[in-house]
């Protein structure tokens, strides 16, 4: 668990932070690529960043710390959360980033405000081991299976 930065990503989560971020995020102008491990997300990192992406736009979570972050914030979650929550969160989102973590594979966000570079950063990330990405645009999200 870091502490806040300006750089901050919507997995992001610290200790002294009482927001539910990062279980109740939708963010807009990401790419996130699931990955065999922290290994293979450190190289596709090092890759995007000699491809010329900015080094701050980058982030690679490992599976354990995708685990801890959700179990801290489960353990934060009131019942105003719990029943709101099971509303408004991304259901969905959360049980596929849970299950990847679970398989010890790492996920690797790309902050990609302009959408027309998410085709770069996919050829990069086609020399890689990953099963997964998505983007979050502003008109929804993308999803690419390997």
């Amino acid at each position: 668990m870091a502490e806040p930065s300006e750089n901050t990503f919507p997995m992001d989560f610290y200790v002294d932070d009482p927001s539910p971020r990062p279980w109740k995020f939708q963010p807009t102008g990401y790419l996130v690529a699931i990955l065999a491990d922290a290994e293979e997300g450190r190289k596709a990192e090092d890759a995007l960043i000699a491809a010329g992406f900015d080094d701050r736009d980058l982030k690679v979570y490992t599976g354990s710390q995708i685990l801890e972050n959700y179990n801290v914030y489960v353990g934060r979650r009131n019942l105003t959360d719990s029943v709101a929550g099971s509303v408004i969160d991304d259901s969905e989102g959360k049980a596929l980033y849970l299950g990847y973590a679970q398989e010890g594979r790492s996920a690797m966000w790309l902050r990609l405000p302009d959408e027309n570079y998410v085709r770069k950063a996919m050829i990069v990330l086609a020399d890689f081991n990953y099963t997964h990405a998505r983007y979050y645009g502003d008109k929804g999200q993308t999803d690419f299976n390997v």
